[in-house]
């Protein structure tokens, strides 16, 4: 009896690293946050966009969890082609030879954050995705050079960043993570368990 119940953990255990592995092998999620304490009382665009040069591969990103002071009287601005969705539910941008693009009014002074994360990037060249910050005529803020993720054919994760003052970028485990760790934990501690009483 003892060898069965064995086997029955034994058998969840590999049940549930198999249910659980395709959402633990999904490319990362990244907390982006920006610091707009710089430009406190001003107002502006923060601009989102997913592209590259001709020849691009193809890819999404999808960007969600937005926080920040945002101006919701005025309209959010996307290409209903390349990109889609509302700050609520999350953007999803589409990478190719054209840009997809979000501009979103702010009031600055404030910090803003979003996850974002992506989908695997097509044959062909590589893709960036950009963070701007622009005043209300669209020039960029003065001492924010811009942030980029640059991803490569094939590829979920982009390729190491160079740290952009007032911009912090931290991976966020995935709720998948947790549950598979926690459900292999718990298994194995009853796999020890049955093994000492049999």
């Amino acid at each position: 009896m003892s060898n069965l119940k064995n086997l029955f953990v034994r058998a969840l255990l590999a049940l549930s690293f198999l249910a659980l592995a395709p959402a633990a092998l999904a490319g990362p999620v990244y907390r982006v946050s920006l610091n707009t304490e710089a430009w406190k009382g001003q107002s502006g665009f923060l601009d989102l966009s997913y592209g590259g040069l001709v020849g691009s591969g193809t890819g999404s990103a999808f960007v969600s969890n937005f926080s920040g002071d945002f101006d919701d009287s005025v309209e959010v601005y996307h290409d209903n082609e390349k990109s889609s969705g509302s700050r609520e539910e999350g953007f999803t941008l589409v990478s190719g030879d054209m840009l997809a693009f979000v501009s979103q009014a702010v009031r600055f002074g404030d910090m803003f954050s979003f996850d974002l994360s992506f989908g695997t990037l097509g044959e062909g060249l590589a893709a960036d995705f950009g963070i701007g910050l622009t005043d209300v005529d669209y020039f960029a803020l003065d001492g924010f050079p811009g942030f980029t993720f640059t991803l490569l054919a094939g590829e979920d994760t982009p390729l190491p960043y160079e740290q952009v003052p007032g911009v912090g970028v931290a991976a966020v485990p995935e709720p998948s993570e947790w549950i598979l760790m926690a459900t292999g934990l718990f298994l194995l501690g009853a796999t020890r368990r049955m093994h000492k009483q049999g």
